[in-house]
């Protein structure tokens, strides 16, 4: 199962006569997206997330597109039988953390085509049960108060959303973009409004003791608690302390969502997230939930006021 690369090493000596060289095109976006959105994000086999960011908002990519049949005969697995469509083509690439994909590599008497193919299906399912993989009904955004630009990203590739690309360059918060900000925030808001959103859709009245690490939530419009969300905060500090957050009851458990002031679209959305109490809906991920003081922890992707 080698990563795509551009040729192809001959065995055997009849193989070095004849000298021959292979020539492939890359994985193509669609079916890059496609693979992406169907794995929810995550390796095949261990189910981390690939797609990680850090507190300074780098993005990095923790995975490759893996063949399950390699592109040359010689590779992993690439004397078996070919599966059905393009050894390039979606068909025959399973998305792998790099751990994974060296052992899946290293063992192919153990996994073999069909145990790679059933794997991947397997995961599929799973992603579609476990991570909400169900289209959300969603009222029509009218203002979007915080848009996290870089999670927002990393959601759309693994549900295959087209989003605008955007040179933030210096700016180290989303303010900071100026003039440009109004035209970020009119091209997600259009975009949010017209794609197809995929999550688990959370109620007023919803139970969220079942809620899991990793799951992406759509909260329909409801009522918010806001909690002391201001810039300049040592966030670590204030999230430990329950503060930068916006939460709500839900039965005996409550939903914190936790704020980064950077991401605050405008000085009016910074007021309605500093006003107590707000009418918001969004998408959201679960970070982690505490069974002992019944509490569950999210980052919002993007919050918005309906229309």
């Amino acid at each position: 199962m080698a990563q795509h690369r551009a040729g192809h090493r001959p065995r055997g000596e009849e193989n070095r006569r004849r000298s021959v060289t292979l020539t492939r095109v890359s994985l193509s976006q669609p079916d890059r997206r496609f693979i992406i959105g169907r794995s929810a994000g995550c390796c095949n086999k261990c189910r981390i997330q690939v797609f990680r960011e850090n507190e300074f908002a780098e993005k990095a990519r923790l995975g490759d597109d893996a063949h399950i049949r390699a592109y040359s005969d010689d590779g992993p697995r690439g004397g078996e039988n070919p599966v059905t469509g393009e050894l390039n083509g979606r068909a025959n690439i399973i998305l792998l953390c790099k751990n994974c994909h060296s052992e899946i590599d290293q063992h192919p008497l153990k996994f073999t085509v069909s145990v790679l193919t059933a794997m991947r299906e397997d995961h599929y399912a799973w992603a579609d049960e476990r991570l909400g993989h169900t289209q959300v009904r969603k009222p029509k955004f009218h203002y979007i108060l915080y848009l996290n630009t870089p999670r927002v990203d990393m959601y759309a590739v693994a549900n295959s959303l087209s989003l605008p690309q955007f040179d933030f360059g210096s700016a180290n918060r989303f303010r900071d973009l100026g003039f440009e900000a109004g035209r970020v925030m009119a091209s997600y808001t259009s975009i949010l409004n017209s794609e197809d959103l995929y999550a688990s859709q959370v109620a007023e009245v919803d139970d969220i003791s079942g809620l899991e690490v990793g799951q992406y939530c759509f909260l329909e419009p409801m009522n918010f608690r806001t909690v002391a969300v201001k810039e300049g905060a040592d966030l670590e500090a204030a999230w430990a302390s329950d503060k930068s957050i916006i939460y709500r009851r839900f039965g005996d458990w409550t939903l914190i969502c936790l704020i980064d002031p950077r991401w605050i679209t405008t000085s009016t959305a910074g007021s309605t997230l500093r006003s107590g109490q707000a009418q918001l809906c969004g998408v959201f991920r679960i970070n982690r939930t505490d069974p002992e003081t019944r509490k569950a922890y999210a980052s919002p992707l993007f919050i918005a006021q309906k229309g």
